[in-house]
């Protein structure tokens, strides 16, 4: 029976050994986020948000899902979700498409201010990334939407 216990906690601690030397995965990056303007279809407008992923590891990395919300002018406009999983490769990069559907009222109405001051348009999508082992990873970018680029 004691011999039992010994192999018991013999295994456990080998196991336990095995998933020390396991390194942790560092958090996948957004390192770059583009928006524009997509289509106008009133009463809507659809936004595509590009977002790049940075993952700094040295193994290949499953995110599972992606959820955002874009901001422009400092107004919370729309959501976005992942479509389907993506991998990140080892100590790669890649990127994601994502589309908000916004009130065009909302949207349109920041645009043209901007477009009418001849500025360009701040926006700032943030979110959380999910990888497939569950770990969620916030984020949060800004940038500027170009005047020219908001009338396309």
């Amino acid at each position: 029976m004691a011999r039992r216990r010994f192999l018991a906690g013999a295994v456990a601690m080998a196991l336990a050994g095995c998933s020390a030397l396991t390194p942790r995965l560092v958090a996948p990056e957004v390192v770059g986020t583009r928006v524009r303007v997509a289509e106008v279809r009133l009463p809507d407008v659809r936004l595509g948000i590009e977002l790049d992923l940075r993952n700094p590891n040295a193994r290949d990395v499953a995110l599972d899902a992606l959820d955002a919300s874009l901001s422009l002018g400092g107004e919370d406009i729309g959501r976005a979700r992942l479509a389907r999983p993506v991998t990140l490769p080892a100590n790669g990069e890649a990127r994601v498409a994502l589309d908000v559907r916004a009130d065009a009222s909302a949207a349109l109405a920041r645009l043209g201010a901007a477009l009418g001051a001849g500025r360009p348009l701040d926006y700032e999508v943030r979110g959380t990334l999910r990888l497939a082992d569950g770990a969620t990873y916030p984020f949060r970018r800004r940038g500027e939407v170009p005047a020219g680029a908001a009338a396309r």
